[in-house]
């Protein structure tokens, strides 16, 4: 019987065999180096992060009032005293940050001022009455808090709840856990009468400023506080 002959590899068929080996026999150098390179990148990314929140950020706004605040955030509340005899609870939610603008984009200036602190604040009256107002503020400080001059402005919210115009500033400086603030311009007894009623017209003859020293607390304190007042 006559034997046919074997078919020849041809050309394709001879080279692929090798061609799968030496891949498979090739060590996986490239991939690894690649992996490392992404994770280089990677750290470097997160280095010049962190580097660049560290000059922007002041450290001072992790550690508010002698508090660890990683959230940049400080709650506290204080009875307000005023030369006309009343007595009222002042609440206020800070949140530390860059300087901005105070009332709006376009940067710092004599006339608007500057702010490293905002939030809002609420305060309630010996009639049982609640005010709410916007918050910002500046703390002259870069690493803490402790003995760093700050001054608070409360604007209230909405507007219309006080006489047009009426913006009530505390200025202090920390001792430690404690902000101890005065507003010494005569707002403050101008709007507000002894018992907590606003006034909607300037009067003269209460002329004088209100004190509160701020301490950390919660809304929850906040409410106690004020049912703690004694009633007008």
């Amino acid at each position: 019987m006559a034997r046919t002959p074997a078919k020849a590899p041809d050309r394709q068929d001879r080279q692929v065999g090798p061609r799968r080996q030496r891949r498979a026999d090739r060590p996986p150098r490239t991939r690894g180096w690649r992996r490392t390179l992404r994770l280089l990148r990677l750290g470097l990314v997160l280095v010049v992060a962190g580097a660049v929140v560290n000059l922007l950020t002041p450290p001072w706004v992790f550690h508010i009032g002698n508090r660890f605040t990683p959230a940049t955030m400080w709650d506290g509340y204080g009875t307000v005293h005023a030369s006309n005899g009343g007595a009222y609870v002042l609440y206020t939610h800070l949140q530390g940050g860059l300087n901005v603008s105070r009332y709006g984009p376009g940067g710092c200036d004599d006339v608007s001022g500057c702010s490293n602190v905002r939030g809002s604040a609420k305060m309630c009256t010996e009639r049982g009455a609640v005010y709410s107002f916007a918050l910002a503020g500046v703390v002259s400080t870069w690493w803490s808090t402790d003995g760093a001059p700050t001054s608070i402005t409360l604007q209230p919210n909405p507007p219309r709840s006080m006489p047009g115009g009426f913006v009530f500033v505390f200025s202090g400086s920390w001792r430690g856990t404690a902000l101890p603030v005065a507003s010494d311009d005569n707002s403050f007894t101008e709007v507000f009468a002894p018992g907590g009623a606003i006034r909607w017209t300037t009067p003269t003859r209460d002329a004088g400023g209100a004190a509160v020293t701020l301490r950390a607390g919660t809304s929850a304190d906040f409410a106690r506080a004020c049912g703690a007042l004694p009633r007008a």
